[in-house]
């Protein structure tokens, strides 16, 4: 029932005038918070076995049915903000900030269960704390 609701709503958005070629990527909420996205040039989907399989013709991304919660075409690469690495999440520059746009002074390690974002060398990422 999920899958056909998350292609029903797909399908009209497409149906309102809106076409993947005025996007640039499709974008995929998961049910963890997390987002993952896809070029939208030269789109191609399947979907089988409860497996929604994209590929834009380098790169594909297959997702279970289970774990989408929403997906739409964007021009904004919401999971490009997904880039840190460890090191640059423990560097000195790293900035953490609440969802609400407060920046917090306590260090990783002490943060509290929550969703927070971590600015540092100029690239932002999503973390949650469970």
């Amino acid at each position: 029932m999920k899958k056909k609701l998350l292609f029903l709503s797909l399908l009209a958005s497409l149906s309102t005038g809106l076409r993947a070629d005025d996007f640039q990527y499709l974008v995929f909420t998961l049910s963890d918070g997390t987002t993952k996205s896809i070029s939208a040039t030269g789109l191609t989907m399947t979907f089988a076995d409860g497996i929604l399989t994209v590929t834009d013709g380098t790169k594909t991304l297959s997702l279970t049915a289970a774990q989408l919660t929403k997906m739409e075409f964007s021009n904004d690469d919401a999971a490009g903000i997904a880039s840190l690495t460890v090191d640059e999440l423990n560097s000195a520059d790293a900035q953490v900030y609440d969802l609400n746009g407060r920046r917090l002074q306590q260090p990783l390690s002490a943060l509290g269960k929550g969703v927070y974002v971590i600015k540092s060398n100029g690239h932002s990422t999503k973390i949650q704390v469970k």
